[in-house]
Formats: structure tokens, sequence, C-alpha cells
């Protein structure tokens, strides 16, 4: 079994279990106005990407910004920590310069990530985690860390704007702004 088949499986069993396990609500009984809390919350993200050592092929520019999109999905333990499946699909080809110096392609990578989340404070996220970057020409280790700030806007819909920062294993890093919209359930 290849080193991405058994990492995306361990990305998958742990998935399952905390799915498995999520299947007892809690419902507060101090307040009869206050709401069941919502374990699960699903993203859809839109966002861009600012590769630092990447260029287009078509344009010589050392300044590469390219769109991506990301769907997450979060288990909230209680109302501070929660884990979550983090992947975006970077939405374009580029290359970039290996620190020996070589140029290697880069076409529309898949992240998938496992983080931890922690809330200090209402709204504010601080996400880290690690996971893996998925693409044709080669595959890297993916260290992340993160900033979201969760801003409810209908009962139980969120919008959150984040930056996240991606160590791609001592080969090149990026960083992603983007805005996503999110339901609890």
């Amino acid at each position: 079994m290849t080193s991405n088949r058994l990492f995306f499986l361990l990305v998958n069993i742990s998935l399952l279990a905390v799915l498995s396990l999520s299947h007892t609500p809690v419902f507060s009984q101090e307040d009869e106005h206050h709401e069941e809390h919502k374990h699960h919350r699903i993203a859809g993200i839109m966002s861009h990407t600012y590769i630092p050592k990447g260029y287009n092929s078509t344009e010589n520019s050392s300044f590469l910004i390219v769109p991506s999109w990301g769907f997450n999905y979060e288990y909230w333990f209680n109302e501070k920590w929660a884990i979550g499946l983090h992947n975006d699909i970077e939405i374009s080809t580029y290359i970039i310069e290996t620190p020996e110096g070589s140029e290697l392609e880069r076409e529309r990578p898949f992240i998938t990530s496992l983080v931890g989340i922690y809330k200090p404070v209402k709204g504010l996220e601080i996400i880290a985690g690690f996971g893996k970057e998925f693409e044709n020409h080669e595959s890297f280790l993916v260290y992340r860390i993160g900033l979201e700030y969760e801003i409810e806007i209908s009962h139980h819909w969120d919008l959150a704007p984040g930056l996240v920062f991606d160590i791609k294993e001592e080969t090149y890093n990026s960083w992603t702004l983007g805005i996503g919209i999110g339901r609890k359930f």
C-alpha cells in the first residue's frame, strides 16, 4: 500500500470514528430558552492562495495568486474545542522552484488536513493540524496553521473569513485568504 493511500485511509477512519461518536444530543437543562449545542459544522470556502515560490508558465512573474475552493467538516466537542477535516483544491496549474533550484509543475493540487480547532473567545478560531497535498507529479506532507472568525448570519448559518498558512514538506509554503459559509447541525 502506498503512503498516499495509507494516509487517505487513516484520515477516513478518523472521520468515521468522530462521526460514530457524535450521535448523542446535548440539551441544556439550566435554561429552557437555551439552544441545544450543535456538534457538526460544514462549510464551503471560496479563497485565493498566494504561492511565493510559484509562477505561471505563461507569465514571467514571481507573484502568484491562484483561486481555490474548500470544503470543511468539523465536529465540536463543546463550545471551545473541535476537530476538523479541511479540504482545499487550487484551481490552477503553476510551477514552483524547489529548494534544490529545479522546477516542479503543480496541476490543481488537492489538500486534505486533519486539524484541531480552539475558540478562545466568541467567533475567533485558532486552527492547527497536518495533512497531505495530493498532485499528479509529486505529493507533499502539509502542516497547517490558521485563524478564522465566525460571524453568525442566521439561525445556525455563519460567515467565516479566514487566513491559513500551509508549510509543504520544506518545499514551498502558501498563504490562503478566503471566506466560508457554514452550517451547524
